[in-house]
């Protein structure tokens, strides 16, 4: 492997970012940081959502998926696409009448400042997860083609792509990302492309439509009736991942809250859901080409999330599609991370440290270090686990972490306008409902139901329903107190 022309394109591309991060922060302040002045244009926005939305985990494990479950995945992405219309049509609305920061402000508003806190904080949690998650697969993947056989330990890896993301990405912040994302977009899909025809060259018998092959192809089941991952469990669990993860992530929705007028986001949003169907396929029909190129050519498909790397690296592929497939990896990665720090720094600093707009940025870069060294420090957790399934396994962390996010949201938008407030019980409640929804997902299998990615719905609701209790019990305490002499 030539490591010489990977590192200079690695360094290549790295230069273009600073380049960027240079241009978009002059003259920045946190309002540049956190908003980009509200200035962005939405069809930017969009195009470089998909690299987010996508990130390392579609790059990496979307294409080993066919290998073991076929294209069920597919039945997941429809349910996103229908979250996204939540997203566009209730969420969005609400945020921009709202005229919010940071979307868990919104939770002050209606529920109190403990909700407003416990949201926050529930996300810091949950980006924080599923951010190292789809950077820890990324990374490992770069350990294990470059790093590893120069010697080079994990733990330098993952550094060194905290350290160079920083690099570009401190300064300007959201309105760097937007641009950023926008070419990282472009990397990505490229290297799909090019590694699908390739690959595809390699499989399809000379004279077979392609499209043929795929349609016959045994990976090619799109619905299985029985399983954590039959078809309603996938599209029901994809539309509130999607609504979670995307709509009640500070992340996904920044970079929404930069375009100015609430019918731009909401086509953002909508085209995004749609590009993703696309994608995707793209992705899982890559997947099959994988698999059955693997299975010619005798290589291992257990480890089916390095499925893809196991098979671009063989010597029968040119330079050439290896290099794009490596700038595809570092877009991956990179997209991974830089807006999932922008974005928890951004909710601590307005949510907790209350930063305004127009205050230095001592505090900021020293909460952006912060959020650095935690992410850091998750990588290496994921490391010591050592996880084969990313994918699933940040499906289902999501699960447990965006679940009180979704009950207190549902709550708040359902919820009549009263005089009281919710207090710290509320973060109490919080943390058990994920507690109750992980008791639960031990207990279904003893009654024939294996619960799947709909266990954020469950948990969501745990939430729901110890909110409406607590505000029942306050309504009644109110009236009692009122009939006192």
């Amino acid at each position: 492997m030539n490591y010489g022309l990977f590192l200079s394109l690695f360094i290549g591309y790295l230069g273009v970012l600073m380049v960027i991060g240079w241009w978009t922060s002059k003259g920045g302040s946190n309002l540049t940081f956190f908003t980009a002045n509200r200035g962005s244009h939405w069809l930017l926005v969009s195009f470089g959502m998909i690299g987010t939305s996508l990130s390392g985990v579609t790059f990496i494990s979307v294409p080993g998926w066919p290998a073991t479950s076929g294209m069920t995945y597919m039945l997941m992405v429809l349910g996103f696409l229908l979250g996204y219309f939540v997203i566009a049509y209730v969420l969005l609305p609400v945020y921009y009448r709202s005229g919010v920061v940071s979307i868990y402000s919104y939770l002050g508003q209606r529920l109190g400042l403990p909700a407003h806190k416990t949201g926050s904080l529930f996300f810091l949690l949950s980006r924080t997860v599923g951010a190292s998650a789809r950077l820890y697969i990324v990374a490992l993947v770069m350990q294990t083609m470059i790093c590893e056989p120069l010697g080079i330990p994990f733990w330098q890896t993952a550094l060194a792509i905290l350290a160079f993301i920083a690099l570009y990405s401190a300064l300007g912040g959201i309105a760097t990302l937007v641009v950023t994302d926008t070419l990282q977009t472009v990397f990505m899909l490229l290297a799909a492309g090019l590694a699908f025809l390739a690959v595809g060259r390699g499989v399809v018998p000379d004279g077979q439509s392609w499209l043929a092959y795929l349609y016959e192809a045994p990976e090619n089941t799109w619905i299985l009736t029985e399983g954590p991952k039959s078809w309603w469990r996938q599209v029901l669990g994809g539309l509130a991942i999607a609504v979670a993860m995307t709509g009640l992530d500070q992340d996904m929705m920044q970079k929404n809250l930069t375009v100015p007028e609430l019918r731009h986001s909401q086509k953002n949003v909508v085209l995004l859901g749609l590009n993703l169907l696309w994608v995707n396929l793209v992705f899982l029909a890559l997947g099959i080409f994988l698999n059955r190129y693997a299975l010619a050519h005798g290589l291992s498909i257990e480890g089916g999330e390095y499925l893809f790397v196991q098979v671009i690296t063989q010597p029968t592929f040119s330079m050439l599609l290896q290099s794009v497939f490596f700038i595809g990896l570092l877009a991956a990665a990179f997209s991974s991370a830089d807006s999932a720090l922008t974005a928890l720094t951004t909710a601590f600093c307005v949510d907790f440290l209350q930063i305004r707009p127009d205050e230095g940025p001592r505090r900021r870069y020293i909460t952006y270090a912060g959020v650095l060294a935690v992410v850091f420090l998750a990588l290496l957790a994921l490391r010591a686990l050592d996880s084969k399934s990313v994918i699933d396994t940040l499906f289902t962390a999501a699960g447990y972490t965006y679940g009180p996010l979704l009950g207190m949201f549902a709550f708040a938008l359902v919820r009549p306008r009263t005089s009281f407030d919710f207090n710290w019980s509320i973060l109490a409640l919080a943390i058990a409902s994920p507690l109750l929804a992980w008791g639960l997902s031990l207990w279904a299998p003893s009654v024939g139901y294996a619960i799947g990615f709909e266990l954020i719905l469950y948990n969501a609701a745990f939430m729901y329903a110890g909110l409406a209790l607590l505000a029942r019990g306050k309504r009644g305490a109110r009236a009692r107190g009122g009939m006192r002499p």
